[in-house]
């Protein structure tokens, strides 16, 4: 007898698998050479593009529009009525998202080979419990033209546990994630997030993630971080770099209820949020603010007495040139 056949399904043949979600504002420097990156890949799936351009104010639209025109069917942008910020945006073009993979991509960062979206897939198609996968990255300091191979090796070989210890802390960059939709609907509380007005989004994102599904790295550098002075996460002001900082404290405060975090992770996170304020407050000269800084780190270090004097005598920018690579 004649093993019975599968039927075959004519709608796989137009399935979305994939969703590229590609926020972006202001990055008409770098959005051709992004979508480039994205148009080489090659893969044995359907995939698609999905922009949501937050009000960008440059030629950011009319560039990515020109490549709507040659790829009608391939690439869906929206550019939004008001400006959304980084969280509301996620979501907004995430809601328009068809495929059962969404992977997430910077309109300023870039697929460093040509099977990128392939690999992180077929990752992902192997184990429905995964949350989402993460991968390495080659930094790419523009200003300076220097490439860091690699950059995030340590910790994309890291073990599950010291992973997760990494990111709970915020010490991680999110850059090559690709995400299970359904469990990342399932799991993350994005109304709470918006409601909280909080504007980051990776990290609330992959806490969520990390804590209720599984995830895993893909060991190899499959993609390109950029970083220049226009981009969200480099901001040239103390104001705009504590925002964001404090924006880091509120939702670790905020998931160290509601995962219960234990004790070590809640000092370390602690001690690091306020050795990064210190340090902030001697780049800017902030006294008051790098006088309570210092006050409540209990273990300090050379460099905590140096940022300290720095914040109370306004000297640091002498010696800017060497510690600003490790500015936020």
């Amino acid at each position: 007898m004649l093993e019975k056949q599968p039927k075959f399904n004519l709608l796989h043949l137009f399935m979305v698998e994939l969703s590229v979600h590609l926020i972006t504002f202001n990055n008409e420097k770098h959005i051709k050479e992004t979508l480039d990156s994205i148009l080489k890949q090659k893969v044995d799936f359907k995939f698609e593009i999905i922009v949501g351009d937050d009000c960008s104010n440059d030629n950011t639209l009319k560039i990515i529009n020109t490549y709507k025109e040659q790829y009608p069917n391939l690439i869906n942008v929206t550019k939004n009525k008001t400006q959304l910020g980084l969280l509301k945006n996620f979501k907004a073009t995430l809601d328009r998202c068809n495929g059962k993979y969404i992977f997430d991509i910077a309109g300023d960062d870039l697929l460093k080979c040509t099977n990128t979206l392939q690999t992180m897939v077929d990752a992902l198609k192997k184990d429905n419990t995964l949350g989402f996968i993460d991968s390495g990255f080659d930094l790419f300091l523009e200003t300076q033209g220097k490439i860091i191979p690699f950059a995030n090796k340590k910790t994309i070989y890291a073990s599950n546990e010291n992973y997760k210890k990494q990111l709970l802390l915020g010490k991680l960059t999110p850059i090559g994630i690709c995400f299970n939709k359904a469990l990342l609907n399932k799991f993350v509380d994005f109304k709470t997030y918006i409601d909280m007005n909080i504007t980051i989004e990776d990290y609330p994102i992959l806490v969520d993630l990390a804590v209720n599904t599984n995830f895993k790295s893909i060991t190899k550098s499959l993609h390109i971080y950029r970083v220049h002075d226009t981009s969200y996460s480099h901001k040239k002001t103390f104001e705009q770099h504590y925002f964001l900082l404090n924006q880091m404290k509120i939702l670790f405060d905020y998931f160290s209820i509601k995962y219960s975090y234990c004790n070590e992770v809640t000092t370390n996170f602690k001690k690091d949020f306020n050795k990064q304020l210190l340090y902030l407050s001697g780049y800017y000269g902030k006294k008051k603010t790098g006088k309570k800084a210092f006050i409540t780190i209990t273990s300090k270090s050379i460099k905590d007495y140096i940022y300290f004097f720095a914040s109370q005598n306004n000297l640091f920018k002498k010696t800017a040139f060497y510690l600003k690579r490790k500015i936020l």
